[in-house]
């Protein structure tokens, strides 16, 4: 019996992350991210987008939010739901 599986399965390519945090961070901060997507929204937070490539990637992000002393609200792995608007995932 094969199994079926909702999501792609090329471990290779970047997800695409959402990284929420507390307050409004000014664009220049975003060459310090490496570039990533800086979003202030009408609630005060900021949200930080960016593909990241792996797992350890994600962590060296999220220890440069942690060593700039910034209150983390959420992490969230927006690939799928990114797909699936576009129609790539049935």
């Amino acid at each position: 019996m094969s199994e079926i599986h909702p999501f792609p399965e090329d471990h290779n390519e970047p997800e695409l992350y959402e990284i929420r945090i507390k307050g409004h961070l000014d664009d220049r901060w975003a060459s310090w991210f490496g570039g990533l997507s800086i979003t202030r929204e009408d609630n005060g937070d900021t949200l930080l987008t960016d593909p990241v490539i792996d797992q350890s990637a994600l962590y060296g992000l999220l220890k440069k939010v942690r060593d700039l002393g910034l209150h983390l609200l959420s992490v969230n792995n927006e690939t799928y739901q990114y797909h699936s608007n576009l129609g790539d995932i049935s």
